[in-house]
C-alpha cells in the first residue's frame, strides 16, 4: 500500500468543519521515523492537508507550496485529530491538526493547492 493510499485510509468521518483522521500504530512512516520513538513526520501531515482539501472540493489536490508550517507538539501513533480548512483572502489555506477533545495544536500551515495532473 503506497503512503497517499495509508494516509487517505485514515481519514473517518467529518465533525462539523473538521475532518477526523485516526493515526493507527502500524503507519508505515513510523518504520523510519523513528525506532522506539515513532511520530508523523510533517511531510505526511501536510499531505493529510491534501488529502482533506480534496475530500472538501471534490477534485483532486496537491500541495502547490508551504508559506509557513509550525509543529507544536508530536502527533504520535493511535492519535485521533481533527483537522480543519481556513481559506484565506490571498488563495492560501491556514491548515490546523488539532486534538479533538481539548482543541491543543499538533501543527498550523499556510499551503496553497493545485489541481493533480490526472
Amino acid at each position: 500500500m503506497s503512503l497517499e493510499t495509508s494516509l487517505q485510509a485514515c481519514f473517518k468521518h467529518t465533525e462539523g468543519a473538521a475532518f477526523v483522521y485516526f493515526i493507527p500504530e502500524n503507519f508505515p512512516a513510523f518504520e523510519g521515523h523513528f525506532p522506539n520513538n515513532p511520530l508523523l513526520p510533517a511531510v505526511c501531515q501536510i499531505s493529510l492537508c491534501a488529502d482533506a482539501a480534496s475530500r472538501q472540493t471534490g477534485k483532486r489536490l496537491e500541495v502547490k507550496s508551504v508559506a509557513r508550517a509550525k509543529f507544536m507538539r508530536p502527533l504520535l501513533p493511535r492519535t485521533y485529530l481533527h483537522l480543519t480548512l481556513t481559506p484565506r483572502a490571498d488563495g492560501k489555506t491556514l491548515c490546523e491538526l488539532a486534538e479533538p477533545k481539548d482543541g491543543q495544536k499538533f501543527s498550523q500551515m499556510i499551503l496553497s493547492f493545485q489541481e493533480r495532473d490526472k
